[in-house]
């Protein structure tokens, strides 16, 4: 019997041009026995949709032009609406550390700032997904 590969949607706004620390996550990820889908969106309700077609259980957003608290604020009532509590949502990239209290206020379960290596955002999905819930 095979165990079920944890998938991650890796998101990035599309107006988003810097995607090498992205890609280099979702390679660590890939190393890491987990199925990325990279995806490149422009609004939550894409984000949304594709988390649901994909049945992921992980959604990763990758912010490097500023728009974090908005994406969060959108982005997990919007979960929660479709029914997705059980799903764990990371942000990583440009984000000021000030903000990292807010986000998970709101529901994002960890920020990881940049230059961090990939195996520790590998890490921490594994030792964390199957146990969160958007409150």
């Amino acid at each position: 019997m095979t165990e079920k590969k944890i998938r991650v949607l890796l998101a990035k706004k599309k107006i988003d041009v810097h995607g090498r620390g992205s890609k280099l996550i979702a390679r660590e990820l890939r190393d890491a026995g987990m199925e990325v889908i990279y995806f490149r969106f422009g609004t939550v309700d894409d984000i949304v949709n594709a988390a649901l077609q994909e049945d992921v259980d992980v959604i990763g957003i990758s912010i490097m032009t500023s728009g974090h608290l908005k994406v969060a604020e959108r982005l997990i009532p919007a979960l929660k609406k479709n029914g997705m509590k059980d799903v764990m949502v990371i942000m990583g990239g440009v984000i000021p550390e000030v903000d990292f209290p807010k986000l998970k206020e709101m529901g994002i379960h960890e920020v990881f700032p940049p230059g961090l290596p990939g195996e520790a955002v590998a890490e921490y999905i594994k030792s964390h997904v199957g146990n969160v819930s958007l409150n």
